[in-house]
């Protein structure tokens, strides 16, 4: 029982692993605990990213704190915790109060791009678009700090989006349905983020619905299908967004911002600065050549002729792995369950099996020692001769030849009084039987 019961455990305990972090609230917390006659401040994160918070501290009165505030910290993840500061009365004699204000945003505000860092065209092999806005072109929307050096890609909606460096996915949306240009819209795109080794994070937006293909916790290498094009969010139509950003402090506030990337093309590989226009192609089988640029830019690009698409990359290609995915819906509506509903339905799963096995062995210890005798008979049986007959032999025929009976009363008498040998066992039976019918 106990096995089965860990079995259920471990099974759900890897679809809670497998279909965990698509939830409305990032797992991340600050809380003021008691602690002798002060308090401290902890931060916990049990997501996959690191966390950068600020802790402020207001409306105090009596309190003398171990640091000054406010604190900039950063929360490691996958369970980290950290205590940003304790605070004491500073008169014992008197009492003392405050409260905490709180910011915070995914990555590390000490994290800088490697120098070398490049990154692949982030599209199938075989495809080649038109960079629609990017710097130094015309821009209608990437005015602000966190999409300054964004680049959008013109592409049919179900184009196949692939990570354009190795890192781990630390953030995914994939419930949003529809796009348009709307204020509404602004916060409503499908997209998944990954952080890189330097601790940079690269954004994949306006996905299609349905179309996430990866999970929050899930490391990714070059070249591996994230999900599909579409043009959720605040959109003109369907195209990707790609931006590498990372965290930093800005006067007193934490901040996410923009970086300057390289793409690169080819193998040996062609490195260049994404610009308004480019017709880049991915391919990653010859030796490269920085694309071209195009004063009239297309919409949206259709993929290369059969003719002159580029072989796939080597084995080891994503497009060439096989693999069984859990369908989309039912993946984002497992990831919407709280934890604490998992924990529930653990339980309750535990218990009924525990009171199923419990009822299985009472039907069966009822159908081993029950012993049917007949109420009346119309006339005594007549005994068979047992002269010279073993204790097993004459338990037999005592039980009508019913083998199985005999071996049941023998074994019970086992359990009454271990340690006997069988023919003892069989003697005592086949005397208790005798006393029954008596």
């Amino acid at each position: 029982m106990l096995k089965r019961a860990l079995f259920a455990t471990a099974v759900l305990l890897c679809s809670l692993d497998l279909f965990a972090g698509q939830q409305q609230d990032y797992p991340f917390s600050v809380e003021t605990e008691k602690e002798g006659h002060g308090h401290r401040i902890v931060a916990r994160n049990n997501g996959p990213a690191p966390v950068s918070v600020r802790v402020s501290l207001s409306d105090a009165r009596n309190i003398s704190p171990d640091r000054p505030f406010p604190v900039y910290a950063v929360v490691p993840p996958d369970g980290g915790t950290l205590y940003l500061g304790r605070i004491r009365p500073a008169m014992s004699t008197m009492g003392h109060s405050f409260s905490t204000q709180t910011s915070w945003v995914l990555g590390d505000f000490n994290a800088r791009q490697s120098p070398d860092a490049i990154y692949r065209l982030p599209y199938r092999d075989g495809l080649a678009f038109h960079l629609g806005q990017a710097p130094g072109g015309p821009l209608t929307t990437h005015a602000s700090a966190d999409s300054q050096y964004a680049v959008d890609i013109g592409m049919p909606e179900g184009t196949p989006i692939v990570a354009a460096r190795a890192g781990v996915v630390i953030d995914t949306e994939a419930n949003q349905i529809s796009g348009g240009q709307s204020p509404d819209m602004l916060s409503k795109a499908n997209a998944v983020r990954i952080q890189h080794v330097d601790g940079t994070i690269a954004l994949y937006a306006h996905l299609a619905h349905g179309g996430v293909y990866v999970y929050p916790g899930q490391r990714v290498a070059t070249g591996t299908q994230l999900g599909l094009a579409g043009s959720t969010g605040y959109s003109s139509g369907p195209h990707l967004h790609f931006v590498v950003q990372t965290v930093t402090r800005s006067g007193r506030d934490l901040t996410m911002i923009s970086l300057p990337f390289r793409f690169y093309v080819g193998n040996p590989p062609a490195v260049f600065s994404p610009r308004y226009g480019m017709y880049a192609e991915a391919q990653y089988s010859f030796p490269g050549r920085v694309p071209t640029t195009n004063a009239t830019v297309q919409a949206a690009a259709t993929p290369l002729p059969a003719a002159t698409t580029p072989a796939p990359e080597a084995s080891g290609s994503p497009e060439r792995v096989m693999s069984l995915q859990v369908p989309a819906p039912l993946r984002y509506w497992l990831r919407s369950i709280p934890a604490w509903q998992w924990a529930i339905a653990l339980i309750a799963l535990i218990v009924m099996l525990v009171f199923l096995d419990e009822a299985r062995h009472v039907r069966r210890r009822k159908r081993l020692w029950t012993v049917h005798e007949p109420r009346m008979r119309s006339r005594p049986a007549e005994e068979p001769p047992r002269h010279g007959l073993s204790p097993e032999d004459k338990l037999v025929l005592g039980c009508g030849g019913d083998r199985r009976r005999a071996e049941r009363l023998q074994e019970y008498e086992y359990q009454r009084s271990p340690g006997i040998s069988n023919r003892e066992a069989a003697q005592r039976a086949w005397e208790r039987l005798q006393r029954d019918r008596t």
